[in-house]
């Protein structure tokens, strides 16, 4: 293997199954609250400065391989339309998304305004963002992450049940499942078009990118839907799209919470290379799950972002990192990271325990170093 890779280099080596000089490393990002924690505390180097739609120097000053960004996905073509209010007092959104405010000010979800293919068709269409953005990114990406290495960023766009139920609402949705109306297969199919061009600007940028999709599809216990209508009903656009992304040299990732163990024969079927999150509290075993599966597919994340990140120690950190890595990494499949985000509350010396336990890792004689 290269004795010294760049942050792309070790993630795809994970999505292959190659060996990489080092455990290669994410994070889906930093919330506020943690950068300003860590700039109390550190002199955060000029160099380390990396932003494009949010802030990724944080990562870098932790050495960080790689991580998402969310703002290339598709947006509402407002075409005048203007959010109104709905009879119960909650604001409805282009996307048909309704939201009431807090105590504190904040939106939080209450429901979906697409209950028919009949309104649905009153609101905007899904749209890519504008040329400018996709270059903007393109430039970004050519220098911060190709040329100068800071970290491998690679966008996060809408997967089709996180980026469809929410619009309809779970009671409309789930009548769609039962009795379909040809609701949900004019979202799927509008968005799988939208998606297709956006995979294919960002393949232009870089025919090795890894096109990653935010889909929770989950909860703490269960699926949100059953394997059957995933297959169903999501199951043709998705590996149509994976297929393209794959002709074109590209990877694809998913991210869900939840416990989707039961998910993972379909998304071997349709082509799934990295599967991201695992979140441990819901009961997700990533260990079983690489036994089972792990010769088809690569894991990102599963380190526990409610308790352990926040509540326990770093040597409590260290010690589950090494139990995982242990136990998964010689698979050559493994990108270690939080499920999810690094949080306001996390420890800051837990969030470097952490990663400073995959470093340690000897990839080659799978030990860790100094041991």
């Amino acid at each position: 293997m290269p004795s010294q890779m760049s942050h792309k280099e070790r993630i795809l080596a994970a999505i292959n199954h190659e060996p990489a000089d080092q455990l290669p490393t994410y994070a889906f990002k930093c919330e506020l609250g943690f950068l300003i924690k860590w700039d109390e505390r550190f002199e955060v180097k000029d160099e380390s400065f990396v932003r494009f739609s949010q802030d990724q120097t944080i990562l870098v000053e932790l050495g960080v391989d790689g991580t998402t960004d969310p703002s290339l996905g598709d947006i509402m073509e407002l075409s005048g339309f203007q959010s109104y209010k709905h009879e119960d007092g909650s604001t409805v959104h282009a996307n048909g998304r309704r939201y009431k405010k807090s105590s504190t000010g904040e939106n939080f979800y209450v429901g979906g305004a697409w209950t028919s293919l009949e309104e649905r068709k009153k609101f905007p269409k899904r749209v890519m963002r504008s040329e400018s953005h996709y270059e903007a990114f393109e430039k970004f990406y050519k220098k911060k992450v190709l040329e100068e290495d800071k970290i491998f960023i690679w966008p996060i766009i809408n997967g089709f049940h996180e980026g469809i139920w929410l619009s309809i609402g779970y009671a409309a949705f789930a009548k769609e499942i039962r009795k379909p109306t040809g609701l949900l297969k004019y979202c799927v199919d509008e968005l799988y078009k939208v998606n297709l061009e956006i995979c294919k600007r960002l393949l232009d940028i870089d025919n090795e990118m890894i096109i990653a999709f935010t889909d929770d599809i989950a909860q703490k216990r269960r699926l949100m839907i059953a394997p059957k209508y995933v297959k169903k009903f999501y199951g043709k656009r998705t590996k149509q799209l994976f297929d393209y992304i794959h002709k074109r040299g590209g990877k694809t990732m998913i991210h869900t919470d939840g416990d989707i163990s039961d998910l993972i024969p379909y998304y071997i079927d349709v082509g799934l290379d990295l599967l991201q999150c695992l979140e441990p509290a819901a009961g997700v075993d990533i260990i079983a799950l690489n036994e089972q599966y792990g010769d088809k597919i690569a894991w990102n994340g599963n380190i526990d972002v409610s308790r352990l990140l926040w509540k326990g120690s770093p040597a409590d950190v260290r010690k589950q990192c090494k139990k995982i890595i242990s136990a998964v990494a010689p698979s050559n499949n493994l990108v270690l990271g939080p499920c999810t985000d690094i949080m306001t509350f996390h420890s800051i010396d837990n969030i470097i325990a952490m990663y400073e336990t995959a470093r340690s890792y000897d990839t080659t004689e799978h030990k860790f170093k100094n041991q």
